[in-house]
């Protein structure tokens, strides 16, 4: 084959590879969202709160089945031999015996009033809807650790690209320097100041590079995939006031009626309540239909010889007078356990109350603080482009130059860090107000670029 072969060749080849190229679909970076609901499937923290959830609602099963009848079937086959003497006139009868034996029995006990079984099916319901409760906390504690290592990786790979624009610019500089001394007109300070800033940026951008790495890890490790792509922050879209309302109260209110933790302890004040009813039942009677059905034959040698078919429908009435006092220390018992569940019930109420407050102050001190870091990256711009004419007329030296970009670079970080702090508060004053699910993980998209 000659050139001109080689080249045609070549050129179908090249158009092949991006005709198919072009026919591949393009690999969309994950979501937020993406992320939560392929987590749900995934993530076995949470797959084991929703398996303990379902396993906990079979307890109102078990509660109701109280009510039920009890049904019992019992039998009895065998054989018998007796001996039996018998005291006659004439003298002692002594008589050989085989015999077969059959007893059957189908009972039914259907409850008409136990007080024990009331109060066990109420806090069966208060318990399980506890239990719902704490699902959907830890519904909102994975969306919450989903955003965590979302913001950790994009703040890491943010971090990689201002490292590496650093590198570059340090690499300029201590070029710039090594011919200004080489033309006698800098000093080898001014490079090695240079090489030591350069040597530090590579450095951090290997650390910077393993963490982004590990946080993607993180999210492979909760949602089951390899996460490569991640979609970036749409920095214009922030928030410039706190989402929802800035109002205290507001945020307050929605966290007592609606935080799953507070509702979940309002619960199990319930259940330990019942539970005083559950020990108080030791002093009421029970009331119950009994009926049986039995057959027997042969069943103890006063019935050798007979056969009885009986049928037999009663109440039967307990009333328990004396237990030595076991059931007065239980109800004594379970009055602690009451006040035990209120004082976590106080405890859970400050602590969210505190974390609300807290958020929302950090919400607007982010606002702020976000507003003026922007201020600074464009002050720290205009210093360096300032500085950077400086040193090319011979005014500034090198040193300046890679301190005004160092000062670039930490301006920069700080912004970007400030911005993903800012987002977690928004997350997490939701969280504390019981608002966090996947609506609002929709709501929060549009601060990423999603396209």
């Amino acid at each position: 084959m000659n050139k001109y072969g080689y080249r045609t060749l070549l050129r179908h080849v090249i158009c092949g590879g991006l005709l198919v190229s072009a026919s591949l679909p393009l690999q969309a970076a994950e979501t937020l969202l993406s992320l939560y609901e392929k987590a749900l499937q995934y993530d076995a923290q949470y797959k084991a709160a929703e398996a303990m959830t379902d396993a906990e609602r079979e307890e109102i099963n078990k509660s109701r089945a109280l009510f039920m009848p009890r049904v019992q079937f019992g039998a009895s086959v065998g054989h018998g031999v007796t001996d039996r003497t018998t005291q006659t006139n004439p003298g002692s009868v002594n008589t050989h015996l085989n015999y077969d034996i059959h007893n059957y029995a189908l009972s039914l006990r259907q409850p008409l009033f136990n007080k024990e079984s009331i109060a066990t099916y109420r806090g069966a319901e208060a318990s399980i809807q506890s239990k719902e409760a704490l699902l959907l906390k830890e519904n909102a504690t994975l969306i919450s650790r989903i955003a965590g290592s979302y913001f950790e990786a994009l703040y890491a790979q943010e971090k990689v690209e201002v490292l590496r624009s650093n590198i570059e610019a340090t690499t300029q500089q201590r070029d710039q320097a090594q011919q200004r001394y080489d033309h006698g007109e800098g000093t080898i300070t001014e490079i090695n100041e240079a090489q030591a800033n350069l040597e530090l940026a590579q450095a951090e951008l290997i650390t910077t590079e393993n963490s982004l790495a590990a946080f993607k890890q993180t999210l492979g490790n909760m949602t089951g995939i390899t996460v490569d792509e991640i979609a970036p922050l749409a920095a214009e879209q922030l928030p410039a006031s706190v989402p929802d309302s800035d109002d205290m109260e507001f945020w307050l209110q929605q966290a007592l009626s609606n935080n799953p933790e507070i509702t979940a302890a309002r619960l199990s004040v319930e259940v330990a309540r019942q539970n005083v009813e559950k020990k108080r039942a030791g002093h009421f009677p029970t009331l119950d239909l009994v009926g049986v059905r039995s057959y027997s034959e042969n069943d103890s040698n006063n019935t050798l010889g007979s056969r009885f078919d009986t049928t037999t429908l009663a109440l039967q009435f307990n009333m328990p007078l004396f237990s030595g006092g076991f059931t007065s220390a239980s109800v004594r018992q379970a009055y602690k356990q009451v006040d035990a569940a209120e004082e976590q019930l106080n405890y859970r109420t400050r602590d969210i109350e505190a974390n609300t407050r807290k958020y929302l102050k950090s919400i607007r001190s982010g606002i702020q603080a976000m507003s003026a870091y922007r201020q600074a990256v464009k002050s720290s711009e205009i210093a360096l482009e300032g500085t950077q004419k400086g040193f090319s007329a011979g005014t500034r030296t090198n040193i300046e130059v890679l301190n005004a970009q160092q000062k670039l670079s930490r301006s920069r970080l700080e912004l970007s860090r400030v911005q993903y702090v800012l987002l977690n508060d928004i997350i997490n004053l939701r969280q504390a107000a019981g608002m966090l699910n996947e609506a609002q993980l929709q709501a929060l998209n549009q601060y990423f670029q999603t396209d």
